[in-house]
């Protein structure tokens, strides 16, 4: 049982990139996928990993240009591309029917990808992910889409020509984590912060994320995309919020396209619950993925 406890390293080819995968728990277990979010990695899950090792195979990929992945040469980060990676790991790893869990980023990668493989996926799991910002932002103050590319085309450019920042050692890189993450505890803050950087010869050390991945591509700003993605979801879904959080609760006609779903607002958590009120974010998600065919849906709660 002990080998089942510690994350096993693998790498899926794609072709000309690779994917990097963390994987635990036995190999013959019902599969369950977790989806770190933008400027994170896979790493981030290891506590869920860890507490759900025991009764699941789980398979943790990081997202394209993050963690130990393949950067995009093209600055190809769009929500499409995301979900297409899913879609080759599955299929490499040959995972015909799984839970999917994911967070902000990865929780709209998740939606998506429940709602165009709506076959592969038993239950679905999003930490503070329905609403993207770019599409509130664009519904607020529209621009056409030729300024839309062009702008997306310029913040490349110059992020390519920028150099990433460096610091001269851990403890840097650990007090720059928790300056940008008040709120979570001083271990995990270590334990991110070292899963989340690499050392480059002579320039110090530097976040493995590719910078690139923070500008979010102009085809992603279409949010009546949305509807469809989420009447197209047929497994139970739970939405887990913050009730603190700057992401805002999704409003109630967004959810009509969900035939079958549990809002969990965790009470004293911001966007990080899974760090931040791990415990009770942790039997929350057991419950629900123990339990999909009987819980109630179609309400709100606050844990």
């Amino acid at each position: 049982m002990a080998s089942h406890q510690a994350p096993r390293s693998l790498f899926v080819d794609l072709g000309e990139t690779r994917r990097h995968v963390v994987e635990w728990g036995a190999p013959d277990a019902p599969v369950l996928v977790l989806q770190h979010g933008i400027r994170d990695h896979a790493r981030s899950w290891d506590w869920v990993a860890r507490h759900l090792a025991e009764n699941y195979r789980i398979i943790v990929p990081d997202l394209r240009g993050h963690g130990d992945s393949d950067w995009s040469r093209e600055g190809a980060y769009s929500l499409f591309d995301y979900v297409i990676d899913l879609h080759r790991i599955a299929t490499a790893l040959e995972l015909s029917s799984f839970d999917l869990v994911g967070h902000s980023l990865g929780g709209h990668i998740s939606l998506r990808y429940a709602g165009t493989f709506p076959e592969t996926v038993r239950s679905l799991t999003v930490i503070e992910g329905i609403e993207l910002p770019i599409v509130r932002d664009q519904l607020r103050n529209p621009m056409p889409y030729p300024e839309r590319l062009r702008e997306w085309a310029t913040r490349q450019q110059n992020v390519r020509e920028r150099n990433p920042r460096f610091y001269a050692n851990i403890e840097d890189a650990i007090a720059r984590m928790a300056e940008q993450h008040p709120r979570i505890d001083a271990d995990t803050i270590d334990h991110l912060t070292r899963h989340g950087v690499i050392v480059e010869l002579g320039k110090g050390l530097r976040w493995k994320y590719d910078n690139a991945c923070r500008y979010r591509a102009p085809d992603d700003a279409h949010g009546t995309d949305l509807d469809d993605v989420l009447d197209a979801i047929r497994s139970p879904v739970l939405l887990a919020y913050g009730d603190e959080s700057w992401i805002p609760l999704p409003p109630p006609e967004r959810l009509n396209g969900l035939s079958r779903h549990h809002l969990e607002i965790f009470a004293g958590a911001s966007h990080w619950l899974h760090h931040e009120v791990r415990e009770q974010f942790l039997a929350v998600l057991g419950d629900f993925l123990t339990n999909t065919e009987s819980i109630p849906f179609r309400k709100t709660k606050h844990a």
